[in-house]
């Protein structure tokens, strides 16, 4: 990351330092991955919600995804792995874009968003969404999602399933990785207790058998935020 240094004065200093401030330890890091995608953002007014679509570059890290602005100097935002939930392809009729892949993540308030990013072709898309599963299976394990939507919660309906209803859970499976059967595995044997795949201990000791293919009350669409205000 460059941090820039044209600005002079006290403008100038409060600048680098709000700068060198917002890439944290990643100036220190190298990036697994980086290059320029395209997101998907939402625009808020009192009376209409638009989508746009906007360039940025990004930064994939072991710990975290950063996007910046497209020059690379000012960070726009970022996701820690282990609030990722899971990463997959869209249906390309659901934007009319190809090449597009989401990001499901939990929110520092513990709100589900979901992150649409579009890459330039498809051997692109291909490695951005393996590299970043093989971390949320390392990371989050039997906390990420067995099921996904593969379209968008657009006009009140669901595009993939035509479900009117926001928080219903994924309508296609995930497809167990190598990775994530490594660590389900190394857990359960370590586990005095055993259980079957897609289920998880409540609260009360007792198990869910929907577990993490199900989606949680509190889930949002990204046609009900700004992600790029950040």
């Amino acid at each position: 990351a460059v941090v820039s240094t044209q600005s002079t004065g006290v403008e100038g200093y409060n600048e680098f330092v709000l700068q060198f401030i917002a890439m944290g330890d990643n100036s220190l890091k190298v990036p697994i991955r980086h290059g320029g995608l395209i997101k998907r953002s939402v625009a808020k007014s009192m009376t209409t919600i638009k989508a746009k679509f906007q360039h940025r570059f990004f930064k994939l890290f072991e710990d975290e995804l950063t996007y910046w602005s497209e020059d690379g100097k000012r960070l726009k935002g970022s996701i820690k792995v282990c609030q990722m939930r899971a990463c997959e392809r869209v249906d390309k009729e659901t934007f009319k874009r190809p090449y597009m892949f989401q990001v499901v993540y939990l929110s520092k308030n513990d709100r589900m968003r979901i992150l649409y990013i579009q890459t330039s072709c498809f051997s692109t898309t291909k490695s951005w969404v393996e590299e970043l599963n093989r971390l949320i299976d390392g990371t989050v394990g039997p906390d990420k999602y067995t099921h996904y939507h593969k379209g968008a919660f657009l006009k009140n309906l669901w595009t993939c399933c035509k479900n009117k209803d926001k928080y219903a859970a994924g309508c296609t499976s995930i497809p167990e990785t190598d990775e994530a059967r490594t660590v389900r595995l190394s857990r359960n044997i370590s586990n005095v207790s055993t259980f079957s795949p897609g289920t998880r201990r409540r609260g009360d000791g007792s198990w869910d058998t929907i577990g993490r293919s199900s989606s949680p009350a509190n889930f949002i669409s990204d046609d009900e935020y700004t992600d790029d205000e950040l």
